[in-house]
């Protein structure tokens, strides 16, 4: 056999399989999408105002949602403080996006003590709170961890808990996260794309 038909045989053997993969790529494509993690879901709490809250009171604008408890020495004051200035950047008010503060905390934060804390941080922020299993089965659907600790010398006792804030688009669907001391720069460029601002 000569070297020019050999060539010509491997030549045609790397066009049928660059055929194959396309067609097999493009099959895939029409093929329902594979079952991935459900992020969220359905929850039932009751608000600041004494109203229920469901995962349809997300739904309208998007929301930035964060998880934590009003005797949060540290992380939750710093973040719902950060939030207001994020939004002050960009000028949003609570009809352009909510934000929700969820309590990991049920045993303290009734409705009156959360709409006490939340007020000092702004008006139109939406507190949440529920009994320990209300609280329990949305910490479950958002993946939140929290955990108390206890200090043997006091009665007092403070909850670990995680510390991102969750962006949550129009329809209450997960969109992206801020973390923990994330710079300013870095979290209204992210509200920026959840809102489709320009520039």
């Amino acid at each position: 056999m000569s070297l020019a038909r050999v060539r010509l045989i491997l030549w045609a053997l790397v066009l049928i399989v660059g055929v194959t993969a396309t067609i097999f790529t493009l099959y895939r494509q029409t093929l329902p999408a594979s079952e991935t993690v459900r992020f969220g879901g359905d929850f039932e709490l009751v608000s600041t105002k004494g109203e229920t809250f469901t995962q349809d009171d997300l739904a309208g604008e998007p929301t930035m949602m964060f998880f934590g408890y009003t005797f949060c020495p540290d992380v939750c004051p710093t973040t719902l403080y950060e939030s207001n200035v994020w939004r002050q950047a960009l000028d949003l008010t609570s009809e352009d996006i909510k934000t929700v503060f969820v309590t990991v905390d049920p045993e303290r934060d009734t409705p009156e003590q959360l709409d006490a804390y939340l007020s000092s941080f702004g008006e139109d922020i939406i507190g949440l709170t529920g009994t320990p299993e209300q609280v329990d089965e949305i910490k479950s659907k958002y993946g939140i961890f929290s955990e108390k600790v206890t200090d043997e010398d006091s009665s007092d006792y403070l909850v670990n808990h995680t510390a991102t804030l969750y962006l949550l688009d129009e329809n209450g669907v997960f969109a992206g996260t801020i973390a923990y001391g994330e710079g300013k720069e870095s979290a209204v460029a992210k509200l920026k794309r959840l809102l489709n601002i320009e520039g």
